[in-house]
Protein backbone atom coordinates (compact mmCIF):
# COMPACT_ATOMS: atom_id res chain seq x y z
CA UNK A 1 0.00 0.00 0.00
CA UNK A 2 1.57 3.22 -0.79
CA UNK A 3 2.02 5.98 1.96
CA UNK A 4 -0.67 8.08 0.71
CA UNK A 5 -2.88 4.71 1.19
CA UNK A 6 -1.91 4.21 4.66
CA UNK A 7 -2.33 8.00 5.47
CA UNK A 8 -5.99 8.00 4.19
CA UNK A 9 -6.41 4.69 6.22
CA UNK A 10 -5.03 6.64 9.36
CA UNK A 11 -7.25 9.44 9.19
CA UNK A 12 -10.09 7.15 8.73
CA UNK A 13 -9.33 5.40 11.62
CA UNK A 14 -8.60 8.37 14.25
CA UNK A 15 -12.30 10.14 12.99
CA UNK A 16 -13.91 6.68 14.04
CA UNK A 17 -12.03 6.35 17.25
CA UNK A 18 -12.62 10.14 17.82
CA UNK A 19 -16.14 10.32 17.32
CA UNK A 20 -17.29 6.95 18.42
CA UNK A 21 -17.62 7.68 21.79
CA UNK A 22 -19.58 11.17 20.72
CA UNK A 23 -21.69 9.12 18.15
CA UNK A 24 -22.47 6.81 20.95
CA UNK A 25 -23.29 9.45 23.60
CA UNK A 26 -25.80 10.98 20.97
CA UNK A 27 -27.23 7.73 20.41
CA UNK A 28 -28.19 7.41 23.73
CA UNK A 29 -29.38 10.68 24.04
CA UNK A 30 -32.03 10.50 20.87
CA UNK A 31 -32.93 7.10 22.14
CA UNK A 32 -33.97 9.07 25.71
CA UNK A 33 -35.55 11.36 23.44
CA UNK A 34 -37.41 9.26 21.35
CA UNK A 35 -38.40 7.12 24.27
CA UNK A 36 -40.09 10.21 26.10
CA UNK A 37 -41.60 11.22 23.10
CA UNK A 38 -43.06 7.65 22.89
CA UNK A 39 -44.17 8.30 26.18
CA UNK A 40 -45.55 11.57 25.87
CA UNK A 41 -47.60 10.10 22.79
CA UNK A 42 -48.96 7.18 24.74
CA UNK A 43 -50.29 9.67 27.26
CA UNK A 44 -51.66 11.45 25.01
CA UNK A 45 -53.69 8.85 23.33
CA UNK A 46 -54.44 7.79 26.72
CA UNK A 47 -56.67 10.80 27.66
CA UNK A 48 -58.05 11.48 24.06
CA UNK A 49 -59.72 7.86 24.42
CA UNK A 50 -60.45 8.53 28.15
CA UNK A 51 -62.14 11.77 26.91
CA UNK A 52 -64.20 10.26 23.94
CA UNK A 53 -65.10 7.51 26.43
CA UNK A 54 -66.52 10.09 28.95
CA UNK A 55 -68.49 11.84 25.87
CA UNK A 56 -69.87 8.77 24.74
CA UNK A 57 -71.11 7.60 27.97
CA UNK A 58 -72.74 10.66 28.60
CA UNK A 59 -74.42 10.42 25.32
CA UNK A 60 -75.62 7.14 26.15
CA UNK A 61 -76.89 8.37 29.71
CA UNK A 62 -78.96 11.30 27.66
CA UNK A 63 -80.44 8.68 25.59
CA UNK A 64 -81.39 6.49 28.37
CA UNK A 65 -83.21 9.48 29.99
CA UNK A 66 -84.74 10.31 26.85
CA UNK A 67 -86.20 6.73 26.15
CA UNK A 68 -87.44 6.34 29.82
CA UNK A 69 -89.57 9.85 29.10
CA UNK A 70 -91.09 8.22 26.04
CA UNK A 71 -91.37 5.31 27.73
CA UNK A 72 -93.38 7.46 30.84
CA UNK A 73 -95.68 8.90 27.96
CA UNK A 74 -96.12 6.14 26.15
CA UNK A 75 -97.37 4.51 29.64
CA UNK A 76 -99.71 7.77 30.47
CA UNK A 77 -100.80 7.93 26.82
CA UNK A 78 -101.99 4.15 26.77
CA UNK A 79 -103.77 4.76 30.14
CA UNK A 80 -105.57 7.88 29.00
CA UNK A 81 -106.90 5.90 25.78
CA UNK A 82 -107.92 2.80 28.09
CA UNK A 83 -109.86 5.38 30.08
CA UNK A 84 -111.76 7.02 27.06
CA UNK A 85 -112.72 3.09 25.53
CA UNK A 86 -113.96 2.32 28.91
CA UNK A 87 -116.04 5.54 29.33
CA UNK A 88 -117.55 4.89 25.62
CA UNK A 89 -118.57 1.26 27.10
CA UNK A 90 -120.28 3.00 30.05
CA UNK A 91 -122.01 5.47 28.16
CA UNK A 92 -123.36 2.62 25.51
Amino acid sequence: MSPEGFAALSAVCVAIVGAGPAYLGLSRRVRGAVSDEGEATREAVAASVQSAVSRLEGRLDGMRDDIRDVREWQTSHTAEHLLIQHNRQIED
